[in-house]
């Protein structure tokens, strides 16, 4: 029993281990022949033939010996296959003529990515592929929005993100219901995108910030326009964002100690992170121009409050009687 055991898992390593190699080989071939008398033909033949290979070999794989649960091997040229393809579809752009910058061509890109990483999830039983679907179709949706749109504001991009958020948790719910594999991927997939429609406001936020500061500080004509151009796009972080940062990111942590989907406790954690940064850095004053506070309202005091309370409560709850 042992030796089968260890020769499983040997071959499980080499078989591993020469997946993620014949991918990174093919890329980097890509990246040293682009532009350097290969034809775009060769150079899509280089990596196709890797990505359909290990495509494949993955969804062909019958798995662990119990039918329901992905080798992990077959996880891992799975994930390479699908990330592979997404390269395989630009450069397949390249040598049909079509261009690789339009956004039209990109959504569709990411689109076929989607989808093939979906049936992975379905055919394969892997689950990880699940988590690349969902990050590949809401860019896909970003992309077609965008074009739609004509140059949307960072204001309608969070919306856009929050509308495909909400999509993807009630489709994760929906397959958490029937029990089907890659539910909690797609949670993350959603609480990410809903966790990046606030820190989008901190990151621009930011950018806004030091532009104001910077415009103060000189009379420059330059300066001055970059600063009223940039206060006109809009984004920016406000208490509502983050407030909305703060609440989303606690229930994202909360639900994924739950329900042990440790992907949603590391997307809340990290929406954790960009609200202590926005709040201590005071990003909504500074992108107003106003220098940063040392007053302990109005968040220092609040979250203590808040979290001492919290403590508290849990602590002096009674639990329910015993029958």
């Amino acid at each position: 029993m042992r030796k089968l055991v260890s020769r499983s898992t040997s071959q499980d390593l080499l078989r591993s281990a020469g997946g993620v190699l014949l991918g990174a080989g093919a890329i980097v071939l890509l990246a040293r022949k682009s532009g350097h008398g290969w034809s775009s033909f060769a150079l899509l033949v280089t990596v196709l033939i890797p990505a359909a290979l290990l495509y494949v070999l993955a969804v062909r794989d019958p798995g662990e010996a119990d039918g329901r649960t992905a080798a992990p091997a077959q996880s891992v040229l799975a994930v390479t296959a699908v990330l592979l393809w997404a390269v395989a579809l630009v450069a397949f752009l390249d040598w049909i003529g079509a261009s690789t910058t339009r956004t039209l061509n990109l959504a569709a890109v990411f689109a076929v990515t989607g989808l093939l990483g979906a049936y992975a999830t379905v055919r394969a039983r892997v689950a990880y592929t699940a988590l690349l679907a969902g990050v590949s179709l809401v860019i896909a949706w970003l992309l077609v929005w965008s074009k739609i749109l004509d140059h949307p504001s960072p204001d309608t991009f969070r919306w856009l993100l929050l509308a495909a958020a909400a999509v993807l948790l009630v489709g994760s719910l929906a397959l958490a219901l029937v029990n089907a594999r890659g539910s909690g991927e797609l949670a993350t997939t959603g609480g990410l995108a809903a966790v990046v429609a606030g820190v989008f406001g901190v990151i621009f936020g930011a950018f806004t910030g030091f532009i104001t500061l910077f415009a103060s500080s000189t009379s420059s004509s330059g300066a001055q326009s970059t600063y009223r151009a940039v206060h006109k796009i809009g984004g920016q972080q406000r208490l509502g964002w983050d407030i909305y940062l703060l609440v989303i990111s606690l229930v994202l942590v909360s639900v994924g100690a739950r329900m042990r989907v440790r992907g949603l406790g590391y997307v809340g954690a990290l929406g954790v992170g960009a609200f202590v940064i926005s709040v201590g850095a005071q990003i909504t004053r500074i992108e107003t121009g106003r220098g940063p506070s040392h007053d302990v309202l109005v968040w220092p005091l609040v979250l203590l409050a808040l979290g001492a309370l919290g403590l508290i409560a849990s602590a002096i709850r009674r639990p329910p009687d015993s029958q």
